[in-house]
């Protein structure tokens, strides 16, 4: 049914087809569609778009997920986000899976930051309305590149931890623009988190990933910036601190590709032990 308009990260070299802009009635067909969650329409202050909302199922609340789909995809797409969006609420998790503006090329998100930086403020404040304050972002691809950027630009945000899935560097001639140097202006904790048969520039670049988010790891540690670490059983290990960092985790999910077919529950598993430790009722407020 949506199969002619998502186009995958990994094919993204044109797009000729404006009926793939997801537009008003592309996001009507998706609510139409949907099986589970709630179907919300925010304001990104210059348009309606379109998000879907899933509470937590445990009974205890943790926070809540705004989640950002790889690029031209939607936020019911059967890989990666479905599962992710109907899984971690069992894990005590709700989320927030929100509508992206159609891109043309691979990198052209970044001449969209300005409307993602919107959308997903839009999608934090949502969130506190229902009484949720302890918010994580994550983003799938060009999702999580995009996310990369809002937090690098943000001064002053709700968001209290990263995931970053198959997040890739591409090249670029602006060195400040690139994701190494946005990933160290980051200071909240940060999983990043590929798979071993990913797409060629998110493994090829891991540990360039890698060393410049712990620039930002080793400051905001040292600084004690993240209150929810200084009380973490591991924020106090002898091995966390001989390698003084705590707030960076790189995680490879082996025979995993870029879309983790067959290996979702493997994914879902992962992300939520990460946040049990690292993420969990940092500012969580239930009150209504």
């Amino acid at each position: 049914m949506f199969s002619t308009c998502i186009l995958l990260f990994s094919g993204l070299t044109s797009a000729q087809d404006t009926s793939a802009d997801h537009s008003v009635e592309f996001a009507q067909s998706l609510e139409k569609g949907l099986i589970n969650g709630k179907a919300l329409w925010l304001d990104d202050g210059k348009s309606k778009f379109f998000a879907v909302y899933d509470p937590d199922q445990s009974g205890q609340p943790k926070g809540a997920i705004i989640i950002l789909h790889d690029a031209n995809s939607h936020p019911d797409k059967p890989e990666v986000i479905r599962p992710l969006r109907n899984d971690l609420p069992v894990h005590g998790w709700a989320s927030i899976t929100i509508q992206l503006p159609y891109l043309t090329s691979i990198d052209d998100y970044t001449n969209k930051q300005s409307i993602i930086n919107q959308r997903i403020n839009s999608a934090a404040n949502y969130m506190q309305t229902v009484g949720i304050g302890n918010i994580v972002l994550l983003g799938h691809g060009t999702g999580a590149m995009a996310a990369t950027a809002y937090l690098s630009s943000q001064q002053d945000t709700s968001i209290q931890a990263f995931i970053a899935i198959s997040l890739g560097v591409l090249d670029k001639d602006i060195e400040a623009e690139s994701i190494p140097q946005q990933l160290e202006k980051i200071t909240v904790p940060i999983l990043d988190i590929y798979g071993s048969n990913d797409l060629e520039h998110v493994t090829r670049s891991a540990m360039s990933r890698a060393l410049a988010a712990k620039i930002s790891s080793n400051a905001v540690t040292s600084s004690k910036q993240i209150n929810s670490y200084k009380r973490s059983a591991i924020a106090k290990s002898s091995t966390q601190n001989s390698q003084g960092y705590i707030s960076y985790r790189q995680i490879v999910v082996e025979g995993a590709s870029h879309e983790f077919s067959g290996t979702s529950n493997q994914l879902t598993k992962r992300i939520a032990g990460w946040l049990e430790r690292h993420a969990k009722g940092v500012t969580l407020n239930t009150s209504r």
